[in-house]
C-alpha cells in the first residue's frame, strides 16, 4: 500500500488540530445549539423534546423532537420532506413514528437559529 506525502501531511494536520482542540468548549457549543432548537420546538403545543447522547455512534448531544399526532397533523416523512424542500434545505434524522432527531456537531455558527425557525414554522403550520 502506498501513501503519498500529501496524505501523510493531511493526516498529521488533522491529528494536530484534534489534539489541540478545546473539546469541553466544543461540547458546550453543541449543547447550546441543541438547546436553542429545543426551546423553539417545545413552545409549540403537542411537542415534546428529549436530549440524549448515544453511547457509541455520533457520540454528541442529540435532540429528539416528538409530537402528538392529534395536535400536529403531519407524518414524520412529510415533516422531513418539508424541511428538505424548504429554503434552506434542512436534513434531519428519522426518529420514531412521530419524531425526528437532530445533531448539531456539523452546524456552522448561526445555523441553529435557521434550523430552529424552520422546525417551529413547519410544526406550527401542521398544528390542528
Amino acid at each position: 500500500m502506498k501513501v503519498n506525502k500529501e496524505e501523510v501531511v493531511g493526516m498529521y494536520a488533522a491529528i494536530e488540530r484534534y489534539i489541540n482542540l478545546d473539546h469541553d468548549r466544543e461540547w458546550k457549543i453543541w449543547e447550546d445549539r441543541i438547546a436553542h432548537i429545543e426551546n423553539a420546538a417545545k413552545k409549540i403545543s403537542g411537542v415534546k423534546t428529549n436530549v440524549t447522547v448515544p453511547p457509541i455512534a455520533n457520540h454528541t448531544p442529540t435532540l429528539n423532537i416528538g409530537w402528538d399526532p392529534d395536535e400536529i397533523k403531519i407524518s414524520r416523512e412529510e415533516f422531513q420532506e418539508r424541511l428538505r424542500q424548504g429554503n434552506p434545505s434542512i436534513e434531519v434524522v428519522s426518529g420514531s413514528e412521530n419524531s425526528i432527531n437532530i445533531t448539531a456537531f456539523m452546524m456552522e455558527p448561526g445555523q441553529e437559529i435557521i434550523v430552529a425557525a424552520r422546525i417551529a414554522e413547519e410544526l406550527t403550520k401542521a398544528s390542528a
